[in-house]
């Protein structure tokens, strides 16, 4: 794992860093996952399974009606609102600590070209990154470190399709430990990586319907306790028990799996709340 920070020490509030490419991840038998061409999204080097999941991804019971497709309407919608219910409680008792709407670079975000295959900038209220090439990069808000909070981001592939990916960095140790949660048009999944091991899967599926390819995606992280839960447009995807890491930075990822590149993500609208814990 390769780390690079631009701008140590300071007030400074977001720093870069850059992640080896995550390929020992693979999708376990999701059709999904895969191009038109073939090729699973994204692309394998590792030819081994992924780990055995260490925590329990909570699923909608399976419904009994005689009517499939009314019983699975209605068994969607109770979890929709379960979940905004949690979120709801959850923003009630949160402490807003940090929002960057990405209007300036007050907050210092890298921009530029970087390592000749990224470039990042803030224009007309985004946050672009652009690559020419495969690559995975995350920026880190560095003033504060969380174990419960809730941390919200919107993400566009604005070009790239499925080769594309955004995602939320959180528990981020000074080892380059971390828990990411990652989203692509027809997939999603949740890993720990622990600094020189091989990256273990906590969740993964398709997100189907839950997500509009091409448009704007709100992404959604809680962690409160050993429970974290990812969402995308205010529905839950998963929920996990997995304390392995305390608290750490919390910050935005992007990622190309084109060696051709092509691909162009769009961030904005980034908000951080702290739990009680």
């Amino acid at each position: 794992m390769s780390t690079i920070r631009r701008c140590p020490g300071g007030a400074r509030r977001v720093a870069r860093c850059t992640q080896a490419a995550v390929s020992a991840l693979t999708c376990i038998a999701l059709g999904a996952c895969a191009t038109p061409g073939g090729q699973r999204t994204p692309t394998a080097h590792s030819a081994a399974s992924p780990p055995a999941a260490t925590s329990t991804v909570t699923a909608t019971p399976r419904a009994t009606a005689v009517d499939p497709g009314r019983a699975a309407t209605s068994a969607a919608a109770t979890a929709a609102a379960l979940a905004s219910a949690t979120v709801s409680t959850l923003r009630a008792v949160a402490s807003e600590i940090f929002r960057d709407g990405f209007g300036d670079n007050r907050n210092a975000w890298f921009t530029g070209v970087f390592q000749e295959v990224e470039r990042n900038t803030i224009e007309e209220g985004v946050f672009k990154v652009s690559w020419t090439g495969k690559g995975s990069s995350y920026e880190l808000y560095e003033l504060r470190e969380l174990r419960d909070f809730i941390a919200e981001v919107d993400c566009r592939v604005y070009r790239g399709g499925g080769d594309g990916s955004c995602g939320l960095i959180f528990a981020r140790q000074p080892d380059a430990s971390f828990y990411k949660f990652e989203l692509f048009e027809d997939y999603y999944r949740l890993y720990l990586v622990m600094a020189g091991e091989t990256p273990a899967l906590l969740a993964e599926g398709n997100p189907g319907a839950s997500v509009r390819p091409g448009e704007t995606n709100r992404l959604r992280v809680i962690r409160h306790g050993a429970t974290i839960s990812s969402y995308v447009n205010e529905q839950l995807l998963a929920t996990v028990q997995d304390a392995t890491l305390g608290g750490g930075k919390v910050g935005l990822a992007t990622d190309s799996y084109a060696a051709e590149g092509g691909v162009e993500l769009w961030l904005d609208n980034f908000v951080i709340w702290e739990l009680p814990a």
